[in-house]
């Protein structure tokens, strides 16, 4: 099941700078005050969410960026175990029905959202130093277990 399928683009708002969602059930001027993504933490001015993601080439590799230049700033505190990571995305693989090798960065931070429990993108990142080295050590523990 996908992020997607659960939150249709039409009843969302989303941030105009990481294009993933932040809000549900908005209204067409979303939100009525300057309000930090919780993604990106980017300032996304009043009435200035997207009633949709940006479709265009390159828009989640934007999203991708901002992530890894905050982990890479040290942005957080780690607080998850590698072990706890790699768990988290062998979930996130089963949760949204794709092998952890085609998981995007940008699909696991939506889903951080929807499930709280899940380590976040930073400790994912603090924990591995990139996004393909953790995918490659969840998928060898899958393959190898």
């Amino acid at each position: 099941m996908s992020v997607k399928a659960e939150h249709p683009a039409q009843a969302g708002a989303y941030c105009p700078h990481c294009h993933l969602l932040i809000g549900q059930d908005t209204g067409k001027h979303w939100p009525a005050v300057p309000m930090r993504c919780p993604h990106c933490r980017l300032l996304v001015g009043a009435g200035r969410a997207r009633s949709r993601p940006s479709s265009a080439p390159g828009a989640k590799g934007t999203a991708a960026g901002v992530f890894a230049r905050q982990a890479k700033r040290g942005e957080s505190d780690a607080n998850s175990s590698p072990g706890e990571v790699l768990e988290a995305l062998r979930e996130a693989s089963r949760k949204l029905g794709q092998p952890i090798e085609r998981l995007l960065m940008v699909e696991y931070q939506q889903l951080t959202v929807v499930q709280s429990e899940l380590p976040p993108l930073s400790d994912v990142l603090a924990a591995f130093g990139t996004w393909k080295g953790a995918r490659r050590e969840a998928a060898q523990g899958v393959q190898g277990g």
